[in-house]
């Protein structure tokens, strides 16, 4: 059995624009690390169609495959038939047989630093999400508002003498815990199993985490190391472009290039435009699109 390695895990499936996503992670990785991952630590990729990352052409990265099919996926969706219950059956099944830390990723992120600390304080008994959006009961969007009355009228649970409106939620496009934690999947699973048939939104994964890691301990945000571009889905295009452009070159190019696109700066461009949209285009509901790139003039920047 594995001892003390460091997981980063995926789940990678269904529409291209996802391995797109993945790939684009992937070679953020590539760039921190120069290359090469510490030889302790392996990339895990949960996904329906392993060939499409083995057909780059000299990837670096230690790339482990699961596979999952859609009976797989359709089980573990669940009879609540919740797309996000995949990610916690998903992190049970990776975690029967392994030893070590775990550090779970969206496919939608970029990695901006290296993850030894992340590793080293998750190896200490730290857990982590990616960042904290606010506390529930202060009902700062409408999601918080509805998830705050029907906690009040449903869950009388209290976590460390809070109850659970009182608690943060956090975004769980990044989850990191060392596998003598493996316990807080059942709870968080059986949590998601309860809430979400009587209050059927997106974010009841993510509370659940958000609630059984405080409860086990202080979670820390990994955002300084990681960005996840959750609200970026147009982005998808642009990533569409970039591979088509440039599927035929080696992985060590495609790391170098793919700095090109900037989420930030793309993220920043998206705000700017939803705040400057005039009563028309609201209306209209027009939406932002990303720049189209002529990648041979983009790589002459670099």
């Amino acid at each position: 059995m594995d001892q003390q390695k460091n997981y980063l895990v995926f789940q990678c499936y269904g529409n291209e624009g996802i391995f797109h996503e993945c790939a684009y992670a992937l070679l953020s990785l590539t760039r921190i690390y120069k290359g090469t991952l510490p030889p302790d630590t392996e990339v895990w990729i949960y996904t329906d169609n392993a060939a499409w990352f083995q057909a780059f052409n000299g990837v670096t990265l230690p790339l482990h495959f699961a596979h999952i099919d859609k009976d797989k996926i359709t089980r573990w969706r669940g009879t609540i038939d919740f797309v996000h219950r995949v990610k916690i059956e998903m992190l049970k099944d990776f975690t029967r047989d392994k030893q070590g830390n775990v550090l779970y990723a969206d496919t939608d992120v970029v990695f901006n630093r290296c993850l030894d600390d992340i590793f080293q304080a998750v190896a200490a008994g730290t857990l982590y999400m990616h960042v904290m959006e606010g506390i529930v009961s202060s009902r700062s969007n409408p999601i918080f508002a509805k998830l705050d009355s029907y906690l009040r009228e449903n869950t009388p649970m209290q976590v460390n003498g809070k109850p659970l409106w009182d608690l943060a939620m956090w975004n769980a496009g990044v989850l990191g815990f060392n596998t003598s934690c493996r316990y807080l999947l059942d709870d968080v699973l059986t949590f998601t199993d309860t809430e979400y048939p009587k209050f059927p939104k997106h974010i009841v994964e993510q509370f659940a985490f958000s609630v059984f890691f405080r409860q086990a301990g202080v979670v820390k945000t990994a955002a300084p190391c990681i960005l996840h571009y959750w609200n970026l889905k147009e982005v998808r295009s642009l990533l569409a472009s970039f591979f088509t452009h440039f599927r035929a070159r080696t992985w060590s190019e495609l790391a170098v290039w793919s700095d090109l696109i900037q989420m930030p700066v793309l993220m920043q461009e998206k705000v700017n435009f939803l705040h400057n949209r005039d009563i028309t285009d609201k209306l209209l509901k027009k939406n932002w699109q990303p720049p189209e790139y002529n990648w041979n003039e983009m790589i002459t920047q670099l």
